[in-house]
């Protein structure tokens, strides 16, 4: 019967312990770190003064960059955006200087870098690299023996580099080009072409429209734009990805304009949409 008591007695001690300690921890959990503004740095570079640093090969930015400067910092609003995965594994920033790409080894990065937010990027230790002649920044790795440009891995490395700052999205109004526009300076801006056509529809020797791209491959595809009054002679294409949610969808036989973030391949300027809002097609097709 002793036990009984004893045991009893044991329990409501620990209840009324339990009890006490719960009551004096502040149950009210918050985010310690703020959702969208996680920085108090200002930039002291322009993206513009960014690239013209670029020597053409993969150059490391540090404290000796620039004369007189111990930190590369750059500002820009984010034009792309993965969410179609269009975009892979990259965002696209932009200031009033210029634009570039930056590469993240992460996915779903719309979740985090919204249209329109404002980020702040601390280059020092990054790499400046390109690729078919679109400088990017981003981490280094090595293959077979190579060493070039890739995406800052993990969030332990890209919360050091890449940070949000403001909590109002101010999204960025794409600049309307013409062929005299298909310039070094444009390259990653965001961008606008009026009174263009897709060139070829269908399949050679068929009636079966062209898809964006190859869904079933996953290869990208690129569409030449032809304009009803510019001549883009053949450089500027819609490049889409076989990855894209709307790869498969048949590309639209109309004439309009197209949003899209302004990439280069290997002299070829290409335009990288976000999802098919982009396309604004809504016209007869000029001759």
């Amino acid at each position: 019967m002793k036990k009984i008591i004893y045991l009893i007695s044991g329990l409501a001690i620990l209840f009324l312990l339990t009890f006490n300690f719960s009551g004096c921890v502040d149950q009210d959990f918050e985010d310690i770190e703020p959702r969208v503004d996680t920085t108090l740095l200002n930039a002291n570079t322009t993206i513009a003064e960014l690239k013209s640093m670029y020597p053409g090969s993969l150059f490391q930015l540090s404290d000796t960059t620039f004369f007189n400067r111990d930190s590369i910092i750059i500002e820009g609003i984010v034009t792309s955006d993965d969410k179609t995965g269009n975009f892979y594994k990259t965002i696209v920033i932009q200031d009033a200087s210029g634009a570039i790409e930056v590469k993240l080894d992460k996915t779903n990065l719309s979740n985090d870098y919204k249209l329109g937010q404002r980020l702040i990027i601390y280059c020092n230790s990054l790499y400046l690299g390109d690729y078919g002649g679109l400088i990017q920044i981003g981490s280094a790795y090595t293959e077979n023996g190579y060493k070039q440009i890739g995406g800052m891995e993990g969030d332990v490395i890209i919360n050091k580099h890449v940070f949000r700052k403001g909590e109002t999205p101010a999204p960025v109004t794409p600049l309307v080009i013409n062929p005299s526009l298909l310039t070094a300076a444009n390259i990653s801006k965001l961008v606008k072409v009026e009174n263009v056509q897709f060139e070829t529809l269908y399949f050679p020797g068929t009636t079966t429209p062209l898809t964006y791209a190859d869904k079933a491959s996953g290869e990208s595809l690129d569409h030449i734009l032809k304009g009803c009054i510019d001549n883009y002679n053949s450089k500027l294409v819609v490049r889409s990805s076989g990855y894209a949610s709307f790869a498969n969808k048949p590309i639209s036989n109309l004439k309009g304009s197209v949003i899209g973030v302004l990439s280069y391949y290997n002299g070829t300027f290409q335009l990288i949409i976000r999802d098919l809002n982009d396309i604004n097609f809504t016209e007869a097709r000029c001759l």
